[in-house]
């Protein structure tokens, strides 16, 4: 097999989301292409970010099959809600797809069979073959290549090409991703942060790619403790990026095509050549060139991920904020309230004892406090203070 049929079979079986098949092809093509360039050249780099994605896709699904099964439509109810950070967290909310810079694919139903067969053709060959493997290890086997990808792609974006600068962007999301699903927030976080970084540079505000990275980074700032209120600011952002590209789809079904965007004399960075900066890369369907058929399909589309991401703002905004308390404060302010609760609780019984209670008699002498003496008392029968007492006994000695 040579390396474009190795490749060729991969993309195919990744359209099919087969992609323990494409996991297995591009391995080959891998294999073959290393051989050839070495396993740090640049030609390698792509190769590497596909053999990464199918990993983990591949490994999403597998956890899918071991555990709980995903829903149809990409959702888990259960884990969907602010802050759960517990469960798989397999396949995203929402669905940004239509801007990815993936290489066209054929999908006839001849292919698909052809590919069927083949699988049941390599599965047969390897029959006697133990497949133990598990997600966990797919999952590392992704961060892995990706890692060797984002190298190469790091030593070659100090040049003019933005495309190597945006695939730089494209294999930090994938990092995020496996973080993400491995439950590794603070690193999905940097992740995603430096793959937005570069984006919002390379790409215009209404690029669907800047949506989603706006909304990926929201939905892993909301499963860490105290970032809440980035979590909303980002989920704002990629609703104002997707109405953004609402409004450019708008303009071209009015007939109001915008303009190709000129670059202004201060943004040049004038060379000789008068080359000047370049312009933004566009990774979604430019409206000049969409018939009104393919605008009015992406309207609905991107109508229906707007609800969703203003329902998502609502949903962010509603959560209760987090106390600054610490855990053990907590606890004992909470232990404090449940005995106080349960002493009120025991009611207060009040006994009458006057009928028990013997009155002493008028000629009983009272006795002393704590010292024991007895209480002086003059001759008329009332108690001494401290001087007359004195006198008293003076006399007396006397």
């Amino acid at each position: 097999m040579t390396i474009e049929n190795a490749l060729e079979h991969a993309r195919r079986a990744f359209a099919l989301r087969k992609y323990e098949s494409a996991v297995d092809y591009y391995a080959t093509a891998l294999e073959l292409m290393t051989k050839k360039h070495g396993e740090h050249a640049p030609e390698i780099a792509d190769l590497y970010f596909s053999y990464g994605r199918a990993l983990l896709e591949n490994a999403i699904s597998q956890a899918g099959v071991l555990g709980k099964e995903q829903p149809e439509n990409g959702v888990d109810e259960e884990n969907e809600g602010s802050g759960s950070g517990s469960g798989n967290i397999s396949g995203p909310i929402l669905s940004f797809s239509g801007d990815a810079d993936d290489d066209a694919v054929d999908l006839f139903a001849q292919q698909a069979e052809e590919l069927e067969n083949e699988a049941e053709n390599d599965e047969d060959g390897e029959e006697g073959e133990a497949d133990d493997g598990e997600p966990e290890d797919d999952f590392n086997a992704a961060w892995e290549v990706l890692e060797l990808a984002r190298a190469i792609y790091e030593k070659e974006k100090d040049g003019d090409d933005d495309e190597v600068k945006l695939k730089l962007a494209d294999t930090y999301i994938a990092l995020g991703d496996v973080s993400l699903e491995t439950e590794k927030f603070d690193q999905a976080i940097s992740d995603y942060t430096s793959a937005l970084s570069l984006k919002a540079i390379l790409l215009p505000k209404s690029s669907r790619q800047i949506a989603e990275a706006h909304y990926k980074l929201s939905m892993v700032l909301d499963l860490t403790s105290g970032r809440l209120k980035d979590a909303i600011s980002h989920a704002e952002e990629a609703l104002e990026s997707v109405e953004c590209r609402l409004a450019e789809l708008r303009d071209g079904l009015s007939g109001q095509v915008p303009a190709v965007p000129t670059i202004k004399e201060e943004d040049k960075k004038g060379d000789e050549k008068g080359k000047g900066k370049k312009q933004k890369l566009v990774r979604d369907d430019e409206v000049r060139n969409m018939t009104k058929i393919q605008m009015e399909a992406e309207m609905k589309e991107v109508e229906g991920l707007r609800e969703d991401l203003a329902l998502k703002v609502e949903e962010l905004k509603t959560t209760p904020t987090e106390p600054n308390e610490s855990a053990p404060a907590m606890a004992a302010r909470a232990l404090d309230k449940e005995l106080n609760t349960a002493i009120a609780a025991v009611p207060t019984q009040v006994n009458d004892l006057s009928k028990v209670v013997r009155k002493k008699k008028k000629d009983a002498e009272p006795l002393a406090e704590s010292t024991g003496k007895r209480k002086a008392e003059d001759e008329d029968g009332e108690v001494s203070s401290g001087p007359e007492k004195k006198a008293k006994v003076e006399e007396g000695e006397s």
